[in-house]
């Protein structure tokens, strides 16, 4: 494929009309020889359920290999971020990653222990989406395999960090760890907000044209 490819992958429980992704779809529109996607990775709440990072990354890689995509440019947002770092890693047909509160390695702060051995007896605990509205039934197996993906990757091509000094989600210091621990492949940009960064929309489009489509 001709000219510059954007693939976004939204966070965990949203979904590929989220704010972010509409935003960005819309402004890539006015820029000539730049194709822009937001890749769903549970377009329904079945594909939610049976949810796994191996199976986005492998949702992603399917989705990159239909389009014959040669060199794509990523971006990622908390769990897509995840996504994004361990896809590039594995297959390497990555020039740029935009990361966006991202998730580096895998965790689960969200559950007690308590609660992850009752979602284990029980095979699923329902979880808000954002996408589908309402709590959707997610299975245990996402997190026995999301044990394979907690130590994270080191960058396996230039990333840009956008991450909020007030996130409470996914808190700022583990992206200040990783830029410390790979200055010359990490730069981290900081800004007074919370997770979601949807207040910082124009700033963020000024990092994708700076960065992602630079050079």
């Amino acid at each position: 494929m001709n000219g510059t490819t954007i693939i976004f992958i939204h966070g965990f429980a949203s979904s590929s009309r989220s704010t972010k992704a509409k935003y960005l779809h819309d402004q890539g529109q006015d820029l000539p020889g730049v194709d822009f996607h937001a890749i769903d990775l549970n377009p329904t709440p079945t594909d939610f359920r049976y949810l796994t990072t191996t199976g986005a990354i492998n949702r992603l890689r399917q989705y990159v290999v239909d389009r014959e995509i040669e060199t794509v440019q990523l971006m990622g947002s908390s769990f897509g971020g995840l996504v994004a770092m361990y896809y590039a890693h594995r297959y390497g047909n990555v020039g740029k990653i935009l990361l966006l509160a991202p998730l580096l390695r895998w965790r689960l702060d969200w559950l007690s222990e308590e609660e992850i051995e009752i979602w284990r007896k029980r095979g699923t605990v329902r979880v808000p989406h954002y996408g589908f509205g309402g709590k959707i039934p997610l299975e245990f197996g996402f997190y026995v395999d999301g044990q394979q993906y907690q130590e994270g990757v080191p960058p396996a091509k230039p990333v840009r960090i956008i991450h909020g000094r007030e996130d409470n989600v996914v808190p700022v210091g583990t992206s200040r760890r990783y830029a410390v621990k790979h200055p010359e492949q990490v730069e981290l940009f900081e800004v007074e907000a919370g997770h979601v960064l949807n207040d910082h929309l124009d700033m963020i489009w000024e990092h994708v044209q700076g960065f992602l489509l630079e050079g």
